[in-house]
């Protein structure tokens, strides 16, 4: 299921939805050009108040990284003038509009930027993670915008391309924005945290090999670690699938003596090699098969 509210950022709502009319996903890219405040502040505080009859889904600033959001991607958004009787807002099943706080010419910390290509675009790569997971297609149906000109789309591209487009090239308004834009399908996808490998106790695994033999059948100590070493011992082949059962029976000992008898395991001899893990042989199973091992 798709996030409607993009991650991470700032959510102000504005009510007032509107339903969408289908068609491929797409996004539109606009700057705000004002000539007199180019602060994220001033145009939060514009869509939220008098401008919010022409907000868009998302303003961004690309030195800040600031994103905030005013409508769900599954509502239309107002920042298009509609062609006749195409309602330009509502083509698609989400028709994406981004405002870039961004004034050509402007001077940011006493650098003078052009063009929002030449801007830092921090956090860019979280919008693109966004779009592409609502099915936004990484490409330019008519084309990258090169310049502050006119270049209109035709009627059917606008209706059956996704993708993105610049303010520049949607029909019905006349708006010459957003100017040369970065290569967007050149960013990186933001990165999906790291899941934290499952852990096993060293002290919970020698009491099951311990105990669980001489208990009544169907006796189990601390299923879940006991698993993992199971699973572990199966793939290196030492294990049946069927005794993978969270239980550290007698056929588990006997196939982690195997293992640690192996060259891989340690290559243990004699009472070294007994069946009952110890800390070196179940860390260099741990590191083989994804599982860490504590005290």
């Amino acid at each position: 299921m798709v996030d409607l509210w993009m991650p991470g950022a700032a959510r102000h709502s504005l009510g007032n939805t509107g339903v969408m009319n289908g068609g491929p996903a797409r996004a539109v890219w606009h700057i705000t050009s004002n000539a007199k405040d180019w602060t994220f502040a001033n145009e939060l505080g514009w869509f939220t108040g008098g401008g919010a009859d022409v907000a868009p889904h998302l303003l961004y600033d690309p030195f800040t990284g600031q994103i905030a959001q005013f409508f769900p991607a599954d509502s239309r958004s107002l920042s298009l003038q509609n062609d006749g009787a195409v309602k330009t807002n509502r083509t698609g099943r989400y028709c994406i509009q981004i405002e870039i706080v961004f004034t050509a010419g402007e001077t940011v910390n006493g650098k003078k930027y052009a063009t929002v290509r030449d801007t830092p675009c921090k956090n860019l790569n979280q919008i693109m993670a966004w779009l592409r997971s609502l099915g936004v297609a990484d490409v330019w149906p008519g084309g990258a915008p090169t310049g502050f000109v006119r270049d209109t789309v035709s009627a059917a591209m606008w209706q059956d391309d996704g993708g993105h487009y610049g303010h520049h090239q949607v029909r019905g308004n006349s708006h010459v924005d957003p100017g040369p834009m970065p290569d967007l399908f050149a960013t990186a996808p933001a990165k999906p945290p790291t899941p934290a490998k499952p852990k096993v106790s060293l002290a919970h695994v020698v009491y099951a090999a311990k105990h669980d033999p001489a208990a009544a059948q169907g006796h189990t100590s601390h299923k879940a670690e006991v698993l993992l070493v199971e699973k572990a011992l199966r793939a290196e082949g030492f294990l049946s699938s069927q005794y993978v059962d969270g239980s550290f029976g007698t056929l588990t000992v006997t196939a982690y003596a195997r293992w640690q008898r192996s060259p891989a395991g340690g290559g243990y001899v004699g009472t070294a090699a007994d069946g009952i893990p110890g800390k070196a042989s179940l860390q260099r199973l741990g590191a083989k098969h994804g599982f860490t091992v504590t005290d």
